[in-house]
C-alpha cells in the first residue's frame, strides 16, 4: 500500500462499518500479520508514530489543527522490516474525547476494536502519567461491557482477558520531567509501574476509584511497556509541519526516542493470534474486522468464542474446497493416464492427496467433531475413485485398440474360414499364442492389460472348441484331451481374473489404510503443535500473573488471593495438557470419522495395533 485507507468507517449516523476497499486489500494478504494499533486523545501526535513505523514521513494525517482528523480506524499495510514474509498492519484510530463528537459510546467502541484487532496496542498521551491521564483510560474498565471471551456466563471473564489481549505500550509525549523516583534514577518501565501502584486499604470508595483503572491495566494486559518522548521541537512552525521537515530539524533526543520505540515494536510485537486460530493472516484479519465491527455495532457485544466459531466455519469450508481443487489439478498435471500399474496410480494419488491434506490441515482450525476433515476425506476418496475409473477406462481403450491392431489378420482369417481345414486348429492356437506374445511385449497398456487380454482369450474359447471338434487331422482321443485342456485353461483364466480383482481390491484397501494413517499422523502433529502453543501461552500468562501477584502482596493487597486462584487454574490446565490422554477426545472423534467413511479400515488398524495411547 502506498498510502493508508480507512478500514472501519465512522458514518455520519454514528455507525461503524468496514470499508470494502480495505477488506479487499487484507483479503489478498496470505502472510501472517503483526497488527499495531494506536489509541489516545485526539491531537496528541498518534499519526506521527504510525508513519515512523511505516518507514515514511507522510501517510497518516497528522492533523496539527484544532480539529480531529482521523475518523474511524485507518489502515496501512507494509512489509515487516524485520520479519521475512510477514506484513505489518498499522491501525491509526480516531482520537478519543473529540469534543465535536461528544460521544463516549463511539470512543469505547473504537477502543474495543483496537484491542480486539491488534497484537500490540499503543496508548498515546501527553505530559505525564498521573491520575488525570489514568482517568482518561476509563475505557479499559469498560471493556467488559463490549468484549466477552466465551458465549456462556463466565465468572473468570476479566481474568482471561490477559490470555487474549495485545501487549500494551504507553507512549508519553512532550515529557519534561526527570525519570527520578525517591531520589533514584529509574527506567521508563519503572516510571509506568510506579504510576500503577495501588492504594491500600482498598475498601474506601476513594481508593477503589483510584485503583480501578490501575487494576484493569494490570489484569487485562499481560505485558506493559513505557516510552517517554521529548517535545520534538521548540519551534511552533516545525511542529505544524512535522510531515515535511527533515529529522535534522527535530531534537536529537526525540529522534532517538522515536527510533527506540520503532525498534521495540519491530522486535517485540508478535503475529496477531486468537485462541483457536493458529495464525492470523491478512485474510483472517479481514474476517475478524468485519465480524467484530458488526457484533459491536449491532449487539454492542463482541464474543471472541463466537467469532472464532463463525470464522472457522467459513475458513474450514474454504480449506476443503482449496485442498480438493489442489488434488484434482495436481493429479491432472502429474499423472499420465493410463498408469502402468495400479500401485503406480495409488502412489501418485497418495502423494497428491498428502499434499492436499497438508493444505487442509494448515488452513483449517477448530474443526469440531472433525466435520470438515470428514468432508475432505470423503471428497478425496470420491475424486480418487473417479480418477481410478478414468485410469481403468483409458487402459481398457488402449488395450482394446492394441488387441484389435495385433489381431487384425487373425480375425480376417477367422472370418474367411482359413482355420476350418485339416490341421486348422493347431494353426489357430499358434496364431493366437503369437498375438498374446506380441501383446505382452508392448508397454504402456495400463492397469487393465491382463484383464483385456484374458477377456479376449476367453472370447475365443467357443471358436477354439468348434475348430477342435471339426478338425479331422485329430483323432477322437486327441480331440477329447484337447477339449479337456481348453476347458481347464478357461477355468484358470476365470480364476486368474478373480484373483486379479481380489488383488486390486486389497491394494485399494491397503491404500485406504495408509490414507487414514496419514490423516491421523497430520492431525496428531497439528494438535501437538497447538498443544505446544497453548502450553507456551499458559506458561507466559502464569509468569506474568506471578509478577502481578507478587506486586499485590508487596502492597498488602487482597487482590493477591485472586491472582493466586487464577494461577492455580492455569497450572491445572497445564497439567491436563501434559497428560498423555489429552488427545483421547481427538482420537475418539477421528475413529468415528473412519467408521463413517471406511468401516473396514478400523478393524485393520486395530489388528496393526495402531493405537495413539
Amino acid at each position: 500500500m502506498k498510502a493508508p485507507v480507512c478500514l472501519i468507517e465512522n458514518t455520519p449516523e454514528g455507525k461503524l462499518e468496514p470499508n470494502p476497499e480495505a477488506i479487499d486489500i487484507l483479503s489478498k494478504i496470505n502472510q501472517p500479520v503483526v497488527v499495531v494499533a494506536i489509541v489516545g486523545l485526539y491531537r496528541t501526535g498518534k499519526s506521527y508514530l504510525m508513519n515512523k513505523l511505516a518507514g515514511e514521513q507522510k501517510g497518516f494525517n497528522l492533523g496539527y489543527n484544532v480539529q480531529a482528523e482521523t475518523k474511524g480506524i485507518w489502515m496501512w499495510c507494509v512489509p515487516h522490516p524485520k520479519k521475512v514474509n510477514h506484513t505489518l498492519v498499522l491501525l491509526d484510530t480516531e482520537g478519543l474525547g473529540d469534543v465535536e463528537k461528544g460521544d463516549t459510546k463511539n470512543d469505547i467502541r473504537i477502543f474495543s476494536l483496537a484491542v480486539l484487532l491488534s497484537s500490540a496496542l499503543v496508548y498515546n498521551s501527553k505530559g505525564t502519567i498521573d491520575q488525570d491521564a489514568l482517568n482518561r483510560l476509563k475505557f479499559v474498565g469498560e471493556l467488559t461491557e463490549l468484549i466477552k471471551v466465551k458465549s456462556k456466563d463466565n465468572d473468570d471473564e476479566e481474568a482471561e482477558f490477559s490470555e487474549h489481549f495485545p501487549i500494551f505500550i504507553w507512549a508519553v509525549r512532550d515529557f519534561t520531567l526527570g525519570l527520578v523516583i525517591d531520589g533514584n534514577v529509574v527506567t521508563e518501565d519503572d516510571y509506568l509501574e510506579n504510576a500503577l501502584k495501588l492504594k491500600t486499604p482498598e475498601k474506601t470508595l476513594k481508593n477503589m476509584e483510584f485503583n480501578k483503572p490501575r487494576q484493569c491495566l494490570r489484569m487485562y494486559f499481560r505485558s506493559r511497556k513505557c516510552f517517554v518522548f521529548d517535545l520534538p521541537s521548540a519551534d511552533k512552525e516545525v511542529l505544524q509541519k512535522m510531515e515535511e521537515v527533515p529529522e535534522s530539524d527535530l531534537k536529537p533526543d526525540f529522534v532517538a526516542q522515536s527510533k527506540k520505540f520503532c525498534d521495540y515494536i519491530f522486535d517485540k510485537a508478535e503475529v496477531k493470534r486468537v485462541i483457536g486460530i493458529p495464525v492470523v493472516t491478512g485474510i483472517r484479519l479481514a474476517k475478524l474486522a468485519e465480524t467484530y465491527t458488526e457484533a459491536i455495532s449491532t449487539t454492542n457485544v463482541a464474543c471472541m468464542e463466537d467469532v472464532v466459531v463463525s470464522l472457522s466455519e467459513i475458513e474450514n469450508k474454504a480449506a476443503v474446497q482449496e485442498a480438493i481443487l489442489y488434488y484434482e489439478n495436481k493429479m491432472m498435471a502429474n499423472v499420465v493416464f493410463p498408469t502402468e500399474t495400479l500401485d503406480q496410480f495409488l502412489n501418485l494419488s497418495r502423494q497428491c492427496e498428502n499434499e492436499a491434506l497438508e493444505i487442509f490441515m494448515n488452513k483449517s482450525f477448530k474443526d469440531k467433531d472433525h466435520k470438515f476433515q470428514r468432508q475432505f476425506i470423503e471428497l478425496v476418496q470420491q475424486k480418487k475413485e473417479d480418477f481410478c475409473e478414468m485410469n481403468e477406462t483409458k487402459s481398457w481403450e488402449c488395450c482394446e485398440n492394441l488387441i484389435e491392431k495385433l489381431s487384425a489378420e487373425f480375425e480376417k482369417a477367422l472370418s474367411e474360414g482359413t482355420y476350418s481345414v485339416l490341421g486348422g486348429h493347431k494353426k489357430f492356437k499358434q496364431d493366437l499364442k503369437a498375438i498374446k506374445e506380441q501383446y505382452n511385449m508392448e508397454t504402456g497398456k495400463g492397469v487393465q492389460a491382463e484383464a483385456v487380454l484374458k477377456h479376449y482369450l476367453m472370447s475365443k474359447k467357443p471358436i477354439d472348441i468348434t475348430l477342435l471338434k471339426s478338425d479331422e487331422a485329430l483323432t477322437e482321443i486327441e480331440k477329447e484331451n484337447e477339449e479337456k485342456k481348453a476347458i481347464q485353461k478357461n477355468k484358470e483364466l476365470e480364476s486368474q481374473m478373480l484373483k486379479l480383482e481380489q488383488y486390486q481390491s486389497k491394494q485399494k484397501m491397503a491404500d485406504q489404510v495408509t490414507t487414514m494413517e496419514e490423516n491421523w499422523k497430520q492431525l496428531e502433529e497439528k494438535m501437538s503443535e497447538e498443544r505446544r502453543l497453548m502450553k507456551h501461552q499458559i506458561e507466559r500468562v502464569i509468569e506474568e500473573k506471578n509478577r502481578e501477584m507478587n506486586t499485590y502482596q508487596n502492597q498488602g493487597s487482597l487482590q493477591a488471593n485472586m491472582y493466586h486462584a487464577q494461577i492455580e487454574d492455569l497450572q491445572n490446565k497445564k497439567v491436563e495438557l501434559n497428560e498423555p490422554a489429552w488427545y483421547k477426545p481427538i482420537w475418539n472423534g477421528f475413529t468415528q470419522v473412519m467408521g463413517a467413511v471406511a468401516p473396514a479400515v478400523i478393524s485393520i488398524l486395530l489388528q496393526k495395533k495402531f493405537f495413539p495411547l
